[in-house]
């Protein structure tokens, strides 16, 4: 896990505002991650679930999975959703509680809150609200929920055992958790795994698997459990996003678990979708061919090179070329095989293609806008 001083938590939350703003506000533009009804569909989202839903709920979805097929929610149950967004699990959730559940939103993220409330009146769904805040400080009493439900949110989190811990303290004896988030195969390290600025990719501040889950049981609760692996990163409609999630082996999941004293869950629901199978990640690994190798009009070697100076020398670099002209970045450094991707991306260059020689050796091709 990277370090997190309270300073970069606020760039963090800064940048991840930014973003949930953006696809809050503007649903309609493109962004690095799948959004809106196509994502619910791909993340396994049931059609049936969907219908009656009012559009400024689904417009804005950016959930990782389906947390709903963890199979937790009883009827007249008080559901948390962390990280509640635009609305469209608070109102699934309220299909599963009925008329006696009660259930709380809780973002950071202003324009989400609003539209989160938006989405609620135009359901006409008396029993929720939706509070502003953030996963490390929960504003609800202890032993005040029944269930946490959250999609694509703890990824985003610098201090994710704090909150953690505040899910076990707001949840009942007996209360349960289901949780759709990122994961890495590889881990992140070097400067640009601590870059507040990169956070808001949904890549840097994810954790191995086996980490998340030790991190879930550390906090007390029992029955954890992972229900599948999709590869979410696969859907992406930006090249540098896909060759980060492809470098460091990342996928969204399913996890579900529970705080004692508790009785065995109940049988899940059979998640990933058959629709997605084929883009999950059974090992991390790929099958995919080597990607056609673009013709470079200069090299910038960066060989022994870190994240943090080979930003830097590529800047130099594009300004010697015209538009059009691509430039081809050769790294070695683990946290260069995010940061190239990710520059190219926040800068408006395109990537055109991404080549790992080795486990160490990564080319990649860059078109100057």
């Amino acid at each position: 896990m990277v370090a997190i001083t309270s300073l970069r938590k606020d760039v963090i939350f800064a940048a991840v505002r930014g973003l949930y703003t953006e696809v809050a506000q503007h649903p309609e533009r493109q962004y690095h991650v799948p959004t809106g009804r196509e994502a619910c569909g791909f993340v396994g989202y049931p059609d049936d679930r969907l219908t009656g839903l009012p559009a400024s709920a689904i417009e804005s979805f950016a959930g990782v999975g389906y947390p709903f097929a963890a199979r937790v929610i009883r009827p007249g149950d008080t559901i948390l959703d962390v990280g509640s967004g635009s609305g469209t699990d608070l109102l699934i959730a309220a299909q599963e509680t009925g008329e006696r559940g009660h259930l709380i939103g809780l973002d950071m993220t202003a324009a989400m809150v609003e539209k989160g409330k938006n989405s609620l009146a135009a359901a006409n769904a008396m029993s929720v609200r939706v509070l502003e805040g953030n996963a490390e400080k929960i504003p609800l009493p202890d032993g005040s929920v029944d269930v946490v439900t959250s999609n694509g949110v703890f990824n985003l989190v610098p201090d994710k055992p704090a909150a953690f811990a505040e899910i076990h303290r707001v949840l009942r004896p007996g209360g349960r958790v289901q949780i759709a988030d990122i994961a890495v195969g590889r881990p992140l390290s070097g400067e640009c795994a601590s870059d507040p600025k990169l956070w808001a990719e949904c890549i840097v501040g994810a954790t191995l698997t086996d980490e998340y889950h030790a991190m879930i049981e550390h906090a007390g609760f029992v029955h954890v459990e992972v229900l599948g692996q999709l590869d979410y990163f696969s859907a992406s409609t930006s090249a540098a996003t896909r060759s980060i999630a492809e470098s460091f082996r990342a996928c969204s999941f399913v996890l579900r678990a529970a705080k004692p004293p508790s009785a065995p869950l109940p049988a899940p629901l059979a998640w990933p979708p058959i629709s997605s199978a084929a883009r999950i990640h059974g090992d991390g690994g790929r099958t995919a061919q080597r990607p056609v190798e673009p013709a470079a009009d200069t090299v910038l070697d960066g060989f022994g090179q870190t994240c943090g100076t080979i930003e830097p020398m590529m800047k130099v670099r594009m300004r010697t070329l015209e538009s059009g002209q691509v430039l081809e970045v050769r790294v070695d450094d683990p946290g260069a095989r995010l940061g190239v991707p990710a520059w190219s991306r926040l800068t408006g260059h395109a990537l055109l293609a991404t080549i790992e020689d080795d486990e160490r050796r990564t080319r990649f091709f860059l078109r100057k806008r």
